[in-house]
This record gives C-alpha cells, sequence and structure tokens, in this order.
C-alpha cells in the first residue's frame, strides 16, 4: 500500500473544498460551544437564584429550543445533512420527529396517570 498517494473517496475535493469544510465544522464546534455553555449558564443561574418554581416553564422551553438548534447544527454538519436532497433529510428527520413526539406523549401520559393515581389514593 503506498502512502503517497490520496484516498480514493476524496478524490474530487480541491484544496478550497477542503479548507471550507474545515471552516464550516469549526464554526459549528463554536455554536455550539456557545449555545452549550448558554445552557449551562442558564440552568445554573436558575438553580442558584430563583428559589420559587415560577419560570420554570420558560427555562424548559428555552431548553428544547436549544436542543433543537444543537441537533440541527449536528445533523447538517457532522451528518452531512446539509448537502444532501430534500427526501433524504425527510428520512433521517421524520423518524427523529417521531422519538421527539414519543417522549413528549409518555411524558404527558404519564403526568396524567400519576395525577389520577394520586387523586384516587388520595395522595398529593
Amino acid at each position: 500500500m503506498d502512502f503517497e498517494e490520496p484516498v480514493q473517496g476524496h478524490l474530487h475535493w480541491t484544496e478550497e473544498e477542503h479548507t471550507h469544510g474545515k471552516k464550516e465544522a469549526m464554526r459549528t464546534i463554536l455554536i455550539l460551544s456557545a449555545v452549550t455553555v448558554i445552557e449551562v449558564g442558564i440552568a445554573m443561574i436558575y438553580d442558584h437564584f430563583v428559589t420559587s418554581g415560577s419560570g420554570k416553564w420558560a427555562i424548559n422551553l428555552f431548553m428544547a429550543i436549544a436542543s433543537v438548534v444543537k441537533v440541527y447544527y449536528i445533523m447538517g454538519t457532522f451528518m452531512h445533512l446539509k448537502h444532501e436532497k430534500k427526501w433524504f433529510i425527510l428520512s433521517a428527520l421524520l423518524p427523529f420527529s417521531f422519538l421527539v413526539w414519543a417522549i413528549i406523549a409518555f411524558t404527558w401520559e404519564g403526568s396524567s396517570w400519576h395525577a389520577m393515581r394520586a387523586g384516587f389514593l388520595g395522595i398529593f
């Protein structure tokens, strides 16, 4: 095996395309890092300074939106979905959306079941 020859899979990349890919990956890493630092910062501030339960829904909504932003950048850049055809992207995103739906549905159902059980047994 001759290590001086380029790998067959990357023969079509020019130096410009390679540099652009590296810049795009670095940009994505910086965005993901910033969003994560903001998420952790908000969670720590909320945990340390807020004593009552007010604002919990806003924190949860922000965390959900930040997670979707991170998923968008991870799937687009590192899973190379950004440059694919529309139907292939949908074939990857639809199962993900069903997973999100399932988490929401089971959480809602569990909360309802818990409330009914607590009411039936007189536990609050």
